[in-house]
């Protein structure tokens, strides 16, 4: 202490002398004057999974602990770790993706965006952090519905540490005009950061079928609260072309392939590094297990393995939602090596990170046609979402034949008869498909949606939702304390309860 200031006393007693050098003596000649935009933009995309120091911490929680075993996709009978299968509320596992997005992806994107709009040239590195934003943004209003948004990330800029809670309302509506503004902004004559890009490799067309089909999914969000922003956007994300094929799905690509954990690697599967998805911690649910088994679903043995690695359909077991280690007794079957968990295959850490498959899009598309907001073939589109949902586990190193292929959609048809069996059929791939590429917080969020397909709640004894799958996760306990504007947005919202619905989730 005494060092630093003699030091400042020294420059205070000086200054007059040196203010010409004043600059350089200020400079670390150790750093960089400026951080590349390239490692920035790398950098956002792989903070999206999770921060540096532990990569798994926001995602493992909302993903796995909450999303997964709330829509019955898992299972675990560790109910005081795994409180999504009953219900449970705890602070550090319900706030996680709030709180570590905030002061990491969403600051870096914010950083980033700010900085790319200085330079015309990075025009395309600018379009792709501000649909990356909206990524990440969506994500967070899903989950806790009236969040900052506005005002997020901009501390360092601005000086603002209490940011404004926007009506998710408002959230929607600025995040379809940032796709559509940044699809309109790429230039293929302007500079392209391949290399920094794990999500496309820098390739444009992608990214602009990628950013339709986000578009396509806000807009099929708001289909109970605003059916006629709904179409529009629906159309315009239709119109301006949505995913054509698995190359196209939204993804974030890992080069890591050794045993060590690192933020080059799928936070969704790191839990196997700890010895959780090899481990008997959670496993399949036995509402997902079963579901597969009556559809003859040949993703099955892909995904699903018993503890010692036994793959065949017919040996494939499930935990019952709502099970704990009293519960198991009653099952018959207590050990739980004997239960389904994901396959090796399925948490290696080079894994794609799926916020957004080629499946789903074609899927919602599918539904558009239903309600009339666009025009072509639902079955023609149902079948292509269905078949691109089966052939997507090769990511995952599965092998599935045209005939598995062919065989799961005539088991499997798309239903001739009115709207609910069609939106039940369409959302019931859905869930499949996102629980298979293990992308559960949409598959919460596509659920609470269209309440397809239709799931039976547990009501574990203390469980907070009164025996209700919860409608939101519920906000850090601290932002009663540090932010101002925190009570605005439960006056709006409703209280800060698994209970209270976002806005677009209405009944």
């Amino acid at each position: 202490m005494l060092r630093k200031l003699l030091v400042t006393t020294l420059l205070v007693s000086t200054l007059g002398a040196c203010t010409k050098d004043f600059e350089t003596i200020n400079v670390n000649p150790n750093a960089p004057a400026s951080v590349p935009l390239e490692y920035l933009l790398s950098e956002s995309e792989l903070y999206i999974p999770g921060s540096a120091g532990d990569p798994g911490y926001k995602t493992w929680r909302t993903n796995f602990v909450y999303s997964a075993t709330m829509i019955q996709q898992m299972a675990s009978v560790e109910v005081t770790f795994y409180r999504g299968s009953v219900y449970t509320f705890q602070g550090d596992l319900s706030e996680a993706y709030f709180v570590n997005s905030y002061p990491n992806s969403i600051k870096n994107l914010v950083n980033l965006i700010d900085l790319a709009k200085k330079d015309p040239a990075q025009i395309n590195t600018l379009s792709m952090a501000r649909i990356l934003r909206v990524v990440e943004m969506a994500q967070i209003t899903d989950i806790y519905g009236d969040v900052p948004y506005s005002e997020a990330g901009l501390g360092f800029l601005t000086g603002n540490f209490s940011p404004h809670y926007d009506a998710q309302q408002t959230i929607y509506a600025d995040m379809l005009k940032e796709l559509d503004e940044s699809i309109q902004a790429f230039n293929a004559s302007a500079y392209i950061p391949a290399t920094a890009d794990f999500i496309y490799g820098g390739d444009l067309a992608k990214w602009k079928r990628g950013a339709n089909s986000l578009m396509l999914r806000l807009a099929m969000r708001m289909q109970k609260v605003d059916p006629a922003s709904a179409q529009t956007w629906a159309k315009k994300a239709i119109d301006g072309g949505i995913m054509t094929s698995n190359d196209d799905s939204f993804a974030i690509k890992f080069s890591n392939t050794g045993a060590g954990t690192n933020s080059n690697s799928n936070s969704w599967n790191l839990g196997a590094g700890r010895g959780i998805a090899s481990g008997n911690n959670i496993q399949w649910a036995k509402t997902f297990i079963d579901m597969m088994k009556m559809r003859n679903d040949p993703r099955l043995p892909v995904i699903a393995a018993l503890k010692n690695g036994d793959r065949t359909v017919a040996n494939q077991r499930g935990i019952p939602s709502g099970t704990d280690t009293q519960g198991l007794k009653a099952l018959g079957e207590t050990n739980l090596d004997n239960y389904s968990r994901p396959a090796p295959n399925m948490y290696a850490l080079a894994n794609p990170y799926f916020l957004m498959t080629h499946a789903e899009a074609r899927l919602l598309k599918a539904e558009a046609i239903e309600r009339g907001w666009a025009t072509g073939s639902a079955q023609a589109e149902f079948e292509a979402g269905q078949a691109a949902g089966v052939r997507q586990l090769a990511s995952y190193g599965g092998v599935l034949a045209d005939a598995d292929v062919a065989a799961y959609g005539a088991a499997n048809p798309y239903p001739a008869g009115g709207l609910d069996a069609k939106m039940n059929a369409i959302h019931t791939e859905i869930w499949l498909i996102t629980g298979s590429v293990l992308n559960h917080i949409e598959g919460w969020s596509n659920w609470r949606r269209t309440g397809y397909p239709v799931l039976t709640p547990v009501n574990y004894p203390g469980n907070e939702t009164n025996g209700q799958i919860p409608r939101r996760l519920r906000y850090p306990q601290s932002e009663a304390g540090i932010n101002a504007n925190f009570q605005e947005a439960i006056q709006r919202q409703g209280p800060d309860l698994f209970t209270t619905r976002v806005w677009w989730d209405k009944q």
